[in-house]
């Protein structure tokens, strides 16, 4: 639960914050009558969005063979680990500057009185976000998700909206990237879990070597078969007894990742500061 009610936070708050931009624009340029454009795309892109998670879920069950859908999960997880990555390097490059850029657009939109745009906008910051968040959970729960996954997805959106609201509605120095840092930070801890699960479904059924079956075995203090243990696999890829080459990729996954967002997020500050 906690795993889907932290990515769809997450993805919510970004498309939320485009569309409430897009909104607060409008509002600001005495224009709207645009507004019911804006809410049929965003209309629209929940729909796509939707029907998307319930043809990914019928193609993940309609696996016959066992094997197939192991590694359908797999290359599911690693497409989701690489979008993770992207994602969380892209926003601590662009989080500062999202309003700027989306009004630059707004502007181009409105003044040459492209309806039709106007709604594709709003129609793609819910359909980007949607697509990714059926693909993180997708990778998190496969063809299991249940309603403990599909109600911590649901009371995340609502978070997003929340937040988004209050933001708009009288928050208006509450700087963004701090939420972005914060919830980056989660999500990259679940990026290194899906990649260490990934390692341990590519080792059990033969696709990696087993250099050294089980480092260490912790199960006597936390299985992963537990139902707390079962959480956090689920969450953060816990194992109780990882192999030497799961510990590996997690650490080196970590540490790239990190020395990597460091750097990105260093230029975009010194960019503002320049800019101020």
């Amino acid at each position: 639960m906690t795993g889907g009610l932290l990515i769809s936070f997450r993805e919510g708050l970004e498309a939320f914050l485009v569309v409430g931009i897009i909104l607060s624009f409008l509002t600001r340029m005495d224009l709207k009558k645009y507004n019911k454009w804006v809410y049929a795309g965003v209309g629209l892109g929940l729909v796509t969005a939707f029907a998307l998670a319930f043809f990914f879920q019928l193609f993940y069950s309609g696996f016959q063979s066992a094997r197939a859908e192991l590694y359908i999960k797999i290359g599911i997880m690693g497409f989701a680990v690489l979008m993770l990555t992207y994602m969380l390097v892209w926003m601590a490059r662009n989080s500062r500057h999202i309003k700027g850029s989306v009004e630059k657009r707004l502007d181009d939109i409105v003044s040459a009185g492209n309806i039709v745009a106007l709604v594709f906008m709003a129609y793609l910051a819910i359909l980007r976000e949607g697509f990714e968040t059926v693909l993180f959970l997708g990778a998190l729960y496969g063809a299991e998700m249940g309603e403990a996954a599909l109600y911590g997805s649901l009371i995340g959106l609502a978070l997003a909206i929340a937040v988004t609201t209050a933001i708009f509605k009288g928050m208006k120095k509450v700087p963004i990237h701090l939420f972005f840092k914060i919830t980056g930070a989660l999500v990259l801890v679940i990026a290194a879990g899906l990649l260490n699960n990934m390692v341990g479904i590519m080792q059990d059924i033969n696709l990696l070597p087993v250099v050294k079956p089980a480092v260490f075995d912790i199960s006597w203090l936390m299985s992963d078969s537990s139902d707390v243990g079962i959480f956090f696999k689920a969450l953060l890829g816990y194992t109780s007894a990882p192999s030497l080459l799961q510990i590996v990729s997690y650490m080196t996954y970590m540490t790239g990742s990190v020395y990597l967002l460091t750097r990105t997020a260093r230029p975009a500050a010194t960019r503002e500061l320049a800019h101020a």
